[in-house]
């Protein structure tokens, strides 16, 4: 694989099905007992974290595994049969756990260790015949180690990806197979190269309205190509307060008094509510862009003080504060189109007049219109959104 091929990492979740899923239980607490032996052993070594994970991996096993030597090593492993990756990946995981307690015990002396229950990866070796419909897994019975086939259902896999590795996880009656893929991109142009290319862009500005937000495209030179609005930000704040609703009466039933996972099937409603609402945003964004054929994404940046009152301003269940779910979603997704998602500081996007530089005098907020000092009226996040294009191609152009 060339050097300037680009990628993104995804995970699927695929639901996962077979035989003896008491199993995979036993295969887990397996994996959970060597990932704790290694944990407690790096923390008694310390000094071992300071290294890189590689050579702190080789260091745990000449402590616990007999080399060609063959001799009795310090802290030998106390189970038998254990297969080489299946090993490895408790031990990175152990790994990972041990250097976080280790950074997180510095700024709260005394922490105690934690209790592992990470889920099982399975490395290379430990699987094989893996398809977006079955993969035949490594298990541990309680006695002996078996190949057993499983049956996957979810999405297919892109016909370019690489698999990376998979891991089995309990989420309450189902049980699910967790896969990180990895897709290429050839455009690995940075976002200086492809404006100054004259590469379209696209300006987005959210609101908490019925528009969850506003976009319009321009080309190098700055002249806009299309304006778009995406709307249901009403129907989204109107789900939601169904949801809440039932929240309050549930409540009003128990007295008032809170009891432990109270409503818990209510919040999850909410929670997958705007995560489906999140994606469905991203996609219809990203679908515009790729027909637009624009190369970068343009998001406004506030500093931290004035977003945090806007959000609280816009309520948790309002369509502006989908914003950040949204920008979350559209990062990953575009760049696995080959677009580049920046932010530029939205600094006085909304104080002038997109078409002649004045300055906005009028603004009515019920039916968002503004109007600029020379009489020109637009819609103020339109105008807000055509700015921010503006401001972005300044610090990006061809004179930066």
């Amino acid at each position: 694989m060339p050097s300037n091929i680009g990628y993104s990492i995804t995970t699927r979740r695929l639901r996962l099905c077979c035989g003896h899923p008491e199993w995979l239980r036993k295969t887990q607490d397996f994996y959970n007992e060597i990932e704790s032996f290694y944990y407690d052993l790096l923390l008694a070594h310390e000094e071992l974290g300071e290294l890189g994970s590689q050579k702190t991996l080789r260091a745990l096993e000449v402590l616990t595994i007999m080399g060609r030597d063959k001799q009795v090593p310090q802290n030998p492993l106390p189970w038998e049969k254990v297969p080489l990756y299946f090993r490895r990946a408790a031990i990175n995981s152990a790994i990972a756990a041990a250097k976080s307690h280790i950074s997180r015990q510095k700024s709260i002396p005394g922490r105690k260790a934690e209790k592992l229950h990470s889920a099982v990866t399975y490395y290379k070796g430990m699987y094989r015949d893996f398809s977006h419909k079955e993969i035949t897994l490594k298990v541990w019975t309680g006695e002996q180690w078996k190949w057993m086939r499983c049956r996957l259902y979810g999405r297919e896999f892109p016909a370019e990806a690489e698999l990376m590795s998979p891991s089995v996880t309990f989420e309450k009656k189902y049980l699910m197979l967790h896969v990180p893929v990895k897709e290429f991109t050839a455009d690995t142009a940075t976002v200086k190269q492809r404006i100054q290319e004259g590469r379209k862009i696209c300006a987005i500005q959210f609101t908490n309205g019925d528009v969850f937000a506003v976009g319009t495209v321009c080309d190098g030179t700055g002249k806009e190509t299309d304006v778009k609005f995406w709307g249901g930000g009403k129907e989204y704040t109107h789900r939601c307060n169904q949801i809440r609703k039932k929240i309050e009466k549930a409540r009003k039933s128990l007295g008032r008094e809170k009891q432990p996972g109270e409503n818990r099937k209510y919040w999850m409603h909410l929670k997958h509510l705007s995560e489906h609402y999140g994606h469905q945003v991203t996609s219809q964004i990203l679908r515009f862009a790729v027909e637009q054929d624009v190369s970068v994404i343009v998001l406004p940046r506030y500093n931290q003080e004035y977003s945090r009152n806007v959000m609280k301003g816009s309520g948790n269940w309002g369509p502006l504060h989908l914003s950040t779910r949204i920008r979350q979603y559209l990062d990953y997704k575009a760049w696995k189109n080959g677009i580049i998602v920046i932010e530029v500081h939205a600094t006085g996007i909304s104080k002038i007049c997109a078409r002649c530089g004045a300055e906005i005098i009028r603004t009515d907020t019920r039916t968002e219109l503004c109007c600029c000092a020379n009489g020109h009226q637009t819609n103020r996040y339109l105008n807000a959104v055509r700015n921010l294009g503006k401001k972005c191609l300044t610090q990006f152009g061809r004179g930066a």
